[in-house]
């Protein structure tokens, strides 16, 4: 992905289930911090698409499920929570929208709806963190970003991220159909050394920081400026993996 680094800019982070309004705390203010070194103004809101802690949470979790499984259709829950709340906030220009678990699947629903009203693709960044795999349509796949949890062996640790699919299918050569497990996959991929799983990749204190003294939120917003910056080379799933 090219470098992006807009004069301006509005960050939604996008919860999950059951999320506490503290979870993004810290991590808005490391994202404050790393835009304003690079001259970038912007404005950052948290968004509950499904409710927070306490709302019930099999209601939430049954409202992700239904997101999950319309594939490429727009959401009827999540997304459509989230575009009555930038209606209200968001003034146009470029957009970051950074969903963790189902807020990942809300964030990208929510981008198509965007692109559905004008809004160029240049002008979104969806990162999906420790999300669910949701269908991402080929317009946006470019600006999609998707991280998920490793272990200290190098596995995935991370339950919810093997939930859904991006398979689809493909024409090949002569009109054959083939089935593609990566079709509708975000252009972007990559596992983080995160410290306790799914749960965990905002936590910014012991015991959630490794032996070089970097925090699981260290490694994660890292990535993620990486990926804004365009420099990491895309490290997207092989096919049929």
């Amino acid at each position: 992905m090219a470098f992006w680094q807009p004069s301006k800019l509005t960050v939604y982070l996008v919860a999950g289930v059951a999320t506490y309004p503290s979870t993004f705390q810290e991590c808005r203010r490391m994202l404050d911090r790393l835009f304003g070194e690079q001259g970038t103004e912007a404005t950052m809101e948290v968004l509950f698409p499904y409710g927070d802690y306490s709302r019930k949470l099999w209601r939430q979790v049954w409202e992700v499920r239904s997101d999950l499984t319309r594939l490429l259709l727009p959401s009827r829950i999540g997304a459509r929570a989230m575009i009555r709340d930038l209606e209200r906030s968001y003034t146009g220009g470029p957009v970051l929208l950074l969903g963790h678990s189902g807020g990942g699947v809300a964030a990208c629903r929510a981008a198509r709806l965007l692109l559905e009203q004008g809004i160029s693709a240049d002008d979104i960044r969806v990162v999906q963190i420790g999300s669910p795999r949701v269908p991402v349509p080929d317009e946006l796949q470019e600006s999609s970003a998707y991280f998920y949890a490793l272990d200290g062996r190098g596995r995935p640790d991370d339950p919810v991220t093997r939930l859904g699919s991006w398979g689809g299918w493909l024409r090949l050569p002569g009109g054959i159909p083939a089935w593609n497990r990566m079709r509708y996959a975000p252009g972007y991929v990559r596992g983080l050394p995160v410290i306790g799983g799914h749960t965990n990749y905002f936590r910014h204190q012991l015991p959630y920081v490794d032996g070089e003294s970097r925090s699981n939120l260290d490694k994660t917003i890292s990535a993620v400026a990486d990926w804004l910056k365009g420099d990491q080379p895309s490290v997207k799933l092989q096919k049929g993996k």
